[in-house]
Parts: structure tokens; C-alpha cells; sequence
């Protein structure tokens, strides 16, 4: 691997030590939705969260939609949305306020 390949993949890695990812489920409420908070963590306390986000949702929370936010410290990085499938566990959950 190259000096500035080997550069960036470590840039990388510890920003990904220093970052948390925020999951919300996406709540249907009549003609819109609501994004009910289900938790935040740092990703290295999830890791399973990264390697299978499909499957550690969907054992979490169960179906429905959901979107989590990735923070690098306070700065936004990035969305993604999800859709799992089985019973909707969320529902049941106790929402989780997110301090923003």
C-alpha cells in the first residue's frame, strides 16, 4: 500500500473511532412520518451495527423504516435509510430523546 493510501486509510479508521451513529425509526402518522428516536452509540460500541446494519436493526427494533445519522463528533457526515422486515419490536420501545 502506498504512504498516502496507508495515510487516508488511517484518517479513516479513527475517524470512524471518534464517531457516533444515531437510529431513528421513521413513524408513520396519518399523512406523514415522525422520526422517533431509538438510540445513539459510538461505533465502536456497535460494531455489528457496521458490518450488518439490515440485521442488527431487525434484531433491535424489528420491521419498518428506519434512518440512522452518522456524527463525527459534531459534525454531520452522513443519512442512510433502511427497511427491515418482522415484527415492528419499535413499537414497544421507549422513545429515546436525541440532543442534537
Amino acid at each position: 500500500m502506498e504512504a498516502g493510501q496507508q495515510t487516508l486509510q488511517t484518517a479513516f479508521i479513527e475517524a470512524l473511532t471518534e464517531s457516533t451513529a444515531t437510529l431513528y425509526v421513521m413513524e408513520p402518522i396519518g399523512e406523514t412520518i415522525r422520526f422517533r428516536g431509538i438510540g445513539r452509540w459510538a461505533l465502536t460500541d456497535v460494531p455489528t451495527l457496521l458490518a450488518d446494519p439490515n440485521a442488527y436493526i431487525a434484531d433491535l427494533c424489528g420491521g419498518g423504516k428506519f434512518k440512522i445519522n452518522f456524527h463525527h463528533h459534531a459534525t454531520f457526515v452522513a443519512t442512510h435509510n433502511f427497511r427491515t422486515f418482522g415484527d415492528e419490536i419499535w413499537r414497544t420501545m421507549e422513545e429515546v430523546r436525541i440532543e442534537t
